[in-house]
């Protein structure tokens, strides 16, 4: 079965996106497709698939490992860089699992894609979890932000997946570690819920300046730097929003031996 895709990242955190309109598979189907297509040695490699229905528009996110994310701030973004180009629309919205989000291209630099995260939400302070203290968060979908001193030991690495499937989070969790530069900058490295340490997650980096403003140690327009690159987290009226480059890296079809 060959499925037409095309692969973008957003500061390498990267995607194969399928148009699900022309695509007639079910959910278990789809979920397959993406631990296939997904995998860097036996597929093209990415740390999810998303299907995105162009005409309604709404995308639906699945993992690396064929679960499904209820929502993602770097897909998002990297599906409304494919849809301003196509549409010529600096402004457009797209629904998710965690419902209707705007997204909008930027006026010079039509590879830098702001999308909205939504209203944050504070689950629980204080959680020790593997020995780490952290601060429990949903941002459409859950995470678990960690302050620490310094993370050239890559913690992530370390403690990042026994923490995110923890019997705390019976549906499991993004683990974010994050170091305070400034009140205005953050470093933060990932283990993401069902692909492992990834170079970037958009809601981990809205979720990590959320819970520094929640501690009154960040400001409302945070630069927040990760392994593949920065965004820039702003939040307005108790809406946060994620800002940064995305960029198309390949196009073509895929053969998949169902």
């Amino acid at each position: 079965m060959k499925i037409p895709f095309v692969k973008m990242q957003a500061q390498g955190n990267d995607f194969i996106i399928v148009d699900s309109g022309k695509i007639n598979l079910g959910e278990e189907e789809f979920s397959q497709l993406a631990k296939s297509v997904c995998d860097r040695h036996f597929g093209i490699g990415a740390d999810g698939l998303v299907l995105l229905d162009k005409a309604k528009p709404q995308m639906k996110i699945y993992n690396a490992d064929g679960s499904i994310a209820e929502m993602c701030g770097s897909a998002l973004r990297c599906c409304g860089a494919l849809l301003t180009a196509e549409t010529g629309k600096r402004e457009l919205a797209i629904w998710t699992d965690s419902g209707l989000k705007a997204v909008f291209r930027n006026e010079t630099d039509p590879e830098y894609i702001t999308a909205e995260i939504g209203t944050l939400v504070l689950q629980k302070e204080n959680v020790i979890i593997e020995g780490f203290t952290g601060t429990y968060v949903n941002a459409g979908n859950p995470h678990f932000v960690i302050i620490c001193g310094d993370l050239s030991d890559n913690p992530h690495l370390q403690a990042g997946k026994l923490i995110s499937e923890n019997h705390f989070f019976p549906e499991g969790v993004n683990v974010e570690f994050m170091r305070i530069i400034s009140p205005s900058e953050i470093e933060i490295k990932v283990w993401e819920r069902g692909a492992g340490a990834t170079l970037a997650c958009g809601t981990g980096a809205a979720a990590s300046v959320f819970t520094g403003q929640k501690k009154g140690l960040l400001q409302d327009e945070v630069k927040v730097f990760l392994p593949g690159g920065d965004v820039l987290i702003s939040s307005k009226n108790d809406k946060f929003y994620v800002g940064g480059k995305t960029s198309l890296i390949a196009s073509g079809e895929y053969l998949w031996k169902v």
